[in-house]
């Protein structure tokens, strides 16, 4: 069938409760008028392979392969193995967790409300289409340009102007795709989706959600550039003394097999790779703790987070409401108004859902006026005709005669919610509230503890993690229910309500719970967190946390919370469980220190032949090494071990900076090898105590074991302290290691020769390498950790 130009199709202007019939619809989905958009939330399977195929290193091991092979020098092929399976695994991988993410998605995709054939139904908002009347509440993300029709909204469009004040929406006003309705409730109709619709048309400013500043990606993109810097030169250098030690430019096939040994041996082409992996891997051990990660390098915030700032409502406790008491001085108009008050404001969250529970819902009074609640009024109003106003929120935001704040105190203390109900016979004059306003009565309301909030508090206070509870609540309320949960110093609390941003910013550094916070409050004081040098973890499930989470390093959402929350979140958990928040936590860590500790691997074979070629270039000597000669370092003490210790259980906290911690290892390692192949030169120019009879394939054969089993030893003070994983990875390295070195067809593979009666200058070099490891790591520990005192107690001043 023929697709129909959209110019057929007009817009009609159907009733607001009727809207358009399932023809129409349908219609018009046909025609190309329907809200779907290209997907910009993942890489596509061409992306994936593009990815992983052209890289850097990958071009350049190709390069020397098809040199190795014009050169007729097959043996030295052998490295191309690693190349291909390094580069196979990493797309399998990115495809297992680009497949988890997508299904994931499908139960994240935001739901519409829509009216056709006269009834309300709930649809994808990719399925909404040109002159839908739809339904939009509090806490929804606006999916397509509207005009409101009937009601009233308040919409957060920070995500598309960067301006947090919410913004008042009437009848005929437009409504922008990408904001989110922050409080009210209206029909309205759907003008232009897809691509035609506002959010579409930003750049930068209207995506979804920030990707975390990774120093993992900007450490491992730094190391890259700098080899790519050295490489070549080292290269050039390396060829021309090698020619010039072999006697000249015929000689230039075999300094062309060397020389490319060096940088071969430079390229630590299974980091980028083993990273890769171990984040995907990551990514879908995640999801099936039905957690949803929206960028592979959130995993590390997560892993290096050190404060965690939670909401009390939905995080603490279960979310759930009851009325415990009503304290009534007018019980007969409270108890009149206030399911007509229910109704008439529309509202459905928790409290709205309490309060219904136990007054009921009315709607037999006509109104003329409705302020619904948000989280900087924190109250809500509604004016009924010929009879007045009803007000309901915060006693401190209320403003009625205040007789009962004794009370509110008295509850507030048990951890208790409280609300004023106060009455005028006036109604409002646009949203100012009466100001002849009386206290009709406070409403008492009663949280519930989430039953696994405890445990999971007791385990953020065991690894390291600083907790801070924010919250709109009564500071007094929230300290009470915190303390009940088990946070640490929860008895340490402060209102926030009419701070100055410096004063909030003192608050910060000495409150725990903080009460009565506004959302603009709360994200200054996820800012000022992170100018305090800690990495922060937010969890919300509200548009009221929404520039909070926005603000944070790792921004978590709840799969119950609102669609604006999960909107701008890094990771969803879709069980909504707080008590997933440890294995989550639990998983980053393991995956951010095992990639340090095997990435120190890699780097170590890199260091030892930047070191190597430097020291030979400096004595005018070729390069010892050809491809081959590094096959078993290259798999046996680097790429299995890396492998087995990548997925190793590590809860350690993160600390200090990937490329600094990774280099305490790396240093001295590639130090303690490059010394062990010179060891080997000075025995052959002075022996042990006269010259030694050694030829050219001896002296590369006595380096590459030197260098082989200091690797080993190195790879034994890496994994100290032992535990059953490091020790059978250290014992299983230096069995395979010991197997191809005596093995007759390993010892040809990488161009071993007889060097009988030689093996006291290499346990020699061995024991000298242990020592200059061992010594090195421990001297660049203590460096490092007198700069990361003196940097917290400056932080700390």
């Amino acid at each position: 069938m023929k697709r129909k130009e959209t110019t057929e199709i007009i817009s009609v202007m159907k009733p607001a409760k009727i809207g358009l019939t399932q023809a129409e619809a349908e219609e018009r989905l046909a025609a190309g008028l329907g809200n779907s958009t290209k997907r910009t939330g993942g890489k596509s399977y061409a992306s994936i392979f593009v990815g992983n195929i052209f890289t850097f290193f990958n071009l350049l091991g190709l390069a020397i392969m098809i040199l190795m092979a014009a050169l007729g020098s097959y043996p030295n092929l052998f490295f191309g193995v690693i190349i291909i399976a390094n580069t196979t695994i990493g797309i399998v991988q990115e495809i297992r967790a680009k497949r988890t993410i997508d299904k994931l998605s499908l139960l994240n995709a935001p739901q519409v409300k829509v009216i056709r054939d006269g009834r309300e139904q709930t649809i994808d908002a990719s399925s909404v289409v040109r002159d839908d009347i739809i339904k939009i509440e509090a806490g929804n993300q606006i999916c397509a340009d509207c005009v409101l029709l009937e009601g009233q909204l308040e919409t957060d469009e920070s995500l598309l102007t960067g301006e947090s004040e919410p913004v008042r929406k009437a009848q005929n006003d437009t409504l922008l795709s990408g904001s989110f309705a922050i409080s009210g409730s209206c029909l309205a109709r759907v003008e232009k989706v897809g691509a035609m619709s506002y959010v579409q048309t930003l750049a930068a400013k209207a995506k979804k959600y920030q990707k975390p500043k990774s120093e993992l990606m900007r450490s491992i993109n730094a190391i890259i550039k700098v080899l790519a810097i050295i490489i070549f030169p080292l290269g050039i250098a390396t060829f021309f003394t090698t020619v010039h030690q072999l006697g000249g430019y015929a000689e230039w096939r075999q300094a062309l097999i060397q020389t490319s040994g060096s940088m071969i041996g430079m390229i630590p082409s299974g980091m980028v790779l083993l990273t890769s992996v171990a984040l995907t891997v990551s990514v879908i051990r995640l999801a099936s703790k039905k957690a949803m990660v929206k960028d592979l390098y959130c995993i590390e915030m997560l892993a290096r987070v050190n404060v965690l700032c939670l909401d009390k409502t939905g995080t603490i406790t279960d979310g759930t409401m009851t009325v415990e008491t009503v304290l009534c001085e007018e019980s007969g108009l409270l108890y009149e108004l206030m399911p007509e008050f229910i109704s008439a404001t529309g509202e459905k969250n928790q409290t709205a859902r309490a309060l219904e529970n136990y007054f009921g819902a009315g709607g037999k009074l006509n109104f003329s006026k409705v302020v619904p609640f948000s989280s900087a009024r924190k109250y809500s109003a509604v004016s009924f005709n010929e009879r007045g106003t009803l007000v309901v929120g915060a006693p401190e935001f209320v403003p009625a005669a205040k007789k009962c704040m004794e009370s509110v105190d008295e509850y507030a203390k048990q951890g208790k919610r409280v609300l004023l109900a106060a009455f005028s016979e006036k109604c409002m004059c646009g949203d100012e509230l009466p100001d002849d306003l009386v206290q009709l009565g406070l409403l008492v309301l009663k949280d519930t503890v989430r039953p696994d909030a405890i445990e999971t508090i007791k385990w953020f206070k065991e690894n390291d993690v600083l907790l801070k509870v924010i919250s709109g609540d009564n500071p007094q309320t929230v300290s009470v229910i915190a303390k009940e949960a088990g946070v640490p110093d929860a008895e340490n609390f402060v209102s926030l309500d009419g701070m100055t941003d410096e004063e909030v910013v003192a608050a910060s550094r000495r409150y725990t719970v903080f009460g009565r916070v506004n959302p603009e409050q709360k994200a200054l004081l996820i800012k000022q967190f992170k100018l305090d040098g800690k990495t922060v973890a937010m969890t919300g499930d509200g548009v009221n946390d929404i520039l909070a989470m926005k603000e944070a390093d790792c921004a978590v959402a709840m799969g119950a919370g609102s669609q604006a929350s999960k909107s701008v979140a890094h990771l969803v958990l879709f069980d909504s469980k707080f008590s997933s928040m440890p294995s989550v936590v639990a998983e980053g860590r393991r995956v951010v220190n095992n990639i340090q500790n095997s990435s120190s691997l890699f780097l170590m074979k890199t260091t030892m032949t930047i070191f190597t070629t430097l020291l030979m270039i400096c004595l005018g000597r070729e390069y010892p090494f050809e491809p081959r000669n590094l096959y078993l370092i290259e798999f046996l003490v680097i790429g299995l071990p890396s492998f087995f210790l990548a997925l190793k259980p590590n809860k350690e906290l993160i600390t200090g900076r990937f490329i600094s911690n990774t280099l305490i290892r790396t240093i001295p390692s590639g130090l303690a090898l490059s010394l062990s192949v010179g060891i080997m030169y000075l025995y052959e120019s002075f022996g042990l105590g006269a010259p030694a009879n050694i030829n050219d394939a001896q002296l590369m054969t006595l380096s590459t074991i030197a260098m082989t089993l200091s690797g080993v030893a190195a790879l034994c003070v890496l994994c100290y302290p032992f535990n059953w994983v490091n020790l059978c990875v250290a014992l299983g390295s230096a069995a395979l290691v010991a197997l191809g070195l005596t093995v007759p067809f390993a010892r040809n593979l990488i161009g071993l020769a007889d060097v009988k009666g030689h093996a006291l200058i290499v346990v020699i070099a061995v024991a000298v390498s242990v020592v200059v490891c061992v010594v090195g790591r421990i001297a660049l520990e203590l460096i490092n950790n007198r700069k990361k005192t003196g940097h917290e107690k400056r932080t700390a001043a």
